[in-house]
């Protein structure tokens, strides 16, 4: 077991600041760990990619439609080319949310704001 062990271990994200990811509400924000959301984010920017690299700032972004398929687009992506299971299992919650905000009724949008 290496010194950075802990990195693929969930349990080393509870007390992380959040990401907040929503569609109306805050209170029913996706909570993804910081690190978590920063490493996604990171690895993005280092692919060049568009719209994650932007993400998880202290002011809110509000994502439209075409803007939410590029995130599903960019999180595979990312996810794709890691072996993480800390990775895998953020990406399986925000892929979720980000297609339950495609298909609910009404104006589509998802916001993501960091703490």
């Amino acid at each position: 077991m290496s010194d950075y062990a802990d990195r693929v271990d969930p349990a080393t994200y509870v007390n992380d600041p959040i990401v907040a990811v929503y569609r109306d509400d805050l209170a029913n924000a996706l909570c993804v760990p910081e690190r978590v959301f920063w490493r996604l984010s990171h690895v993005a920017k280092g692919y060049e990619l568009h719209l994650l690299p932007l993400l998880g700032g202290s002011d809110p972004v509000r994502l439209n439609r075409p803007m939410i398929q590029t995130l599903i687009d960019e999180l595979c992506f990312v996810a794709d080319r890691l072996d993480d299971p800390v990775v895998e299992l953020w990406v399986a919650q925000l892929l979720k949310a980000a297609q339950t905000a495609l298909w609910l009724p009404g104006d589509m949008h998802l916001t993501v704001e960091g703490e």
